[in-house]
């Protein structure tokens, strides 16, 4: 039971494929995508996706915001500042806001 995922920043296409879920950080809480998900059209604050294929975590990626649209099996997330986990920096303002929100989400990976 696989679905195709998209996602897409300004530079490039960060990831395109077929999964087998993905969890994501909603604004109102982090939710799952399997296939079949009814259409929806919602969108993300600073958090990890999590990406799933043949049940094993295959990726995660640090999201900066932004809005995910689901449709006929497609799952397409657009963002401005995406990255692996693993490759995600933090700028050097460590006092605003936003790189608080990415370094505490980068603390803890919940669903691996």
């Amino acid at each position: 039971m696989v679905f195709t995922l998209e996602i897409v920043s300004p530079q490039k296409i960060e990831f395109s494929g077929e999964i087998d879920l993905c969890i994501l950080p909603g604004t109102e809480g982090d939710f799952g995508v399997l296939k079949n998900h009814m259409p929806f059209l919602t969108s993300l604050r600073i958090g990890i996706a999590y990406l799933y294929i043949n049940k094993k975590l295959h990726q995660t990626y640090l999201i900066n915001g932004g809005i995910v649209e689901i449709s006929n099996n497609k799952c397409t997330i657009l963002s401005e500042d995406i990255s692996l986990t693993k490759e995600a920096k933090i700028d050097k303002d460590l006092d605003s806001p936003i790189n608080k929100d990415k370094i505490k989400a980068l603390e803890n990976l919940y669903y691996t």
